[in-house]
């Protein structure tokens, strides 16, 4: 659909994926926990109840995506940018980011 000279995206569709997240700001050593909301290609939504910097726009982070079955499930090494932030609106303070995937790979290979 076109509107007014731009090109509307279509969003890449998002899967409730509730499953535990590693996050840090690219460069620093200290890892932080986040547990996943939902999972697309293009991006993580994710709940935290630790700060994220106002400037951190580069994150590391890893996710565990459950296969289902006995497998372990596979870790998938990211790098993204934070694309909005909000309280996630539970009683719990905890925020939820959203991040964009700009690279991953699986955990022991190279980011593609």
């Amino acid at each position: 659909m076109i509107e007014r000279g731009r090109r509307r995206r279509r969003r890449a569709r998002r899967f409730p994926i509730a499953t535990t997240l590693l996050y840090r700001e690219r460069g620093t050593r200290r890892w932080h926990r986040g547990r996943t909301v939902n999972v697309s290609r293009s991006g993580v939504l994710f709940q935290t109840d630790e700060p994220v910097s106002v400037g951190a726009r580069n994150l590391d982070f890893v996710v565990s995506l459950p296969l289902g079955g006995a497998a372990p499930a596979p870790r998938v090494r990211c790098i993204g940018r934070i694309v909005r932030r909000a309280l996630a609106g539970c009683s719990e303070p905890l925020s939820e980011v959203a991040v964009s995937i700009d690279g991953w790979a699986l955990e022991g290979r190279p980011l593609n």
